[in-house]
């Protein structure tokens, strides 16, 4: 198997999500191939601009190393972000959150509504806030904002079955980062990333900090970036996907199912 199409994830103003089995990964700098079917979201545009695909990838693997990040720092225990690993010209491909959206963000009570409490939302939000994301945009349903969007519960049960404080617990994805779900200001970003490099380096395995500060560049400036600097950056895309999917791959028992994954050199551009 190399592809296996499941179903219809989900659709929004920007985007369509189809669910795959994969064990093929097209990306920057090549196609790796796993052992393993990895249930994939693949978030094809309906009006992709050239090599959109490529630039949500490199979007979302910044923001996924920079949650790496906070979570080394302590700033919260459990991952709310998926890992992205490959891309199209036109589409990308990242891990399937598992479990459900549209919980409410409001209950009932003596006092008429009060605010769910989402352990690890304020956190995550502060922290992104702090570097110039917003991860709060579009986290409601616009027809009705006591309804979540965007944040896919993985063990959600009724609010009488959570504590008194009507807490939910930390088991949640963010999804979709397309261009009106958040918004990054990146001279902010950009400070950030040169005032915290020696700490971003220490935390982060070596290469990433390079990689974060290359992407933020080749989202600002695109085809303007020197190409030797767009090189650099597919080298240290390639290496972060491998790296991934390799953590992935769930190798079966015996020397036949014991494989690595495989990587194929191809075309595929920034």
């Amino acid at each position: 198997m190399a592809v296996k199409y499941i179903g219809r994830g989900g659709e929004g103003s920007e985007a369509r999500i189809e669910i795959e089995l994969r064990t093929e990964f097209p990306g920057i700098g090549g196609t790796i191939y796993t052992y393993q079917a990895i249930p994939t979201a693949r978030r094809q545009e309906y009006h992709p601009a050239p090599k959109s695909g490529h630039r949500e990838f490199l979007k979302h693997a910044l923001l996924k190393k920079l949650e790496d990040y906070f979570f080394m720092r302590g700033v919260y225990g459990y991952a709310h972000i998926t890992r992205p690993l490959g891309s199209l010209a036109e589409a990308y491909l990242y891990e399937w959150a598992f479990g459900l959206d549209g919980f409410p963000w409001y209950y009932a009570d003596s006092r008429g509504e009060s605010l769910v409490q989402l352990d690890d939302w304020d956190r995550f939000i502060q922290a992104f806030a702090e570097v110039g994301i917003d991860m709060q945009l579009d986290c409601t349903d616009p027809d009705d904002g006591r309804i979540s969007k965007n944040i896919v519960h993985e063990l959600i049960r009724t609010l009488s079955q959570e504590s008194a404080s009507r807490r939910l617990n930390c088991l949640w994805k963010r999804i979709d980062f397309g261009e009106r779900s958040i918004r990054i200001d990146y001279d902010r970003l950009q400070r950030f990333l040169r005032d915290r490099e020696r700490e971003l380096r220490q935390a982060l395995r070596h290469g990433r900090y390079e990689l974060i500060q290359l992407a933020c560049r080749y989202l600002l400036e695109g085809e303007a970036m020197e190409p030797r600097d767009v090189g650099r950056l597919e080298v240290l895309a390639l290496d972060y996907r491998f790296s991934t999917l390799r953590h992935l791959n769930a190798r079966g028992v015996g020397p036949e199912n014991s494989r690595e994954v495989e990587l194929v050199p191809g075309s595929q551009h920034l």
